[in-house]
């Protein structure tokens, strides 16, 4: 997975969408820093995967979800269309 910052659309409260795949992981016994989540890529390929291999179907559309919210060029200032 290659991922950067998430970033989530105009006009849609990204912080609610984070706490929400917080609790969601926490329901799975997954502890999520919420302030890494949003800074260190590593950290958000690492949630993102472990979420995905769950059977929980709601934790995989959140991160499906986030995955559409992440931007992998943030860094060089590019996005992919």
């Amino acid at each position: 997975m290659n991922t950067a910052h998430i970033k989530a659309p105009e006009g849609s409260d990204r912080f609610l969408n984070l706490v929400d795949f917080k609790w969601l992981m926490a329901g799975m016994g997954w502890w999520v820093n919420l302030s890494r989540l949003q800074s260190d890529k590593a950290y958000i390929d690492e949630c993102l995967q472990r979420a995905m291999t769950t059977d929980s179907e709601l934790l995989q559309k959140r991160s499906v979800e986030m995955l559409g919210l992440s931007d992998a060029q943030c860094d060089t200032g590019t996005s992919s269309t």
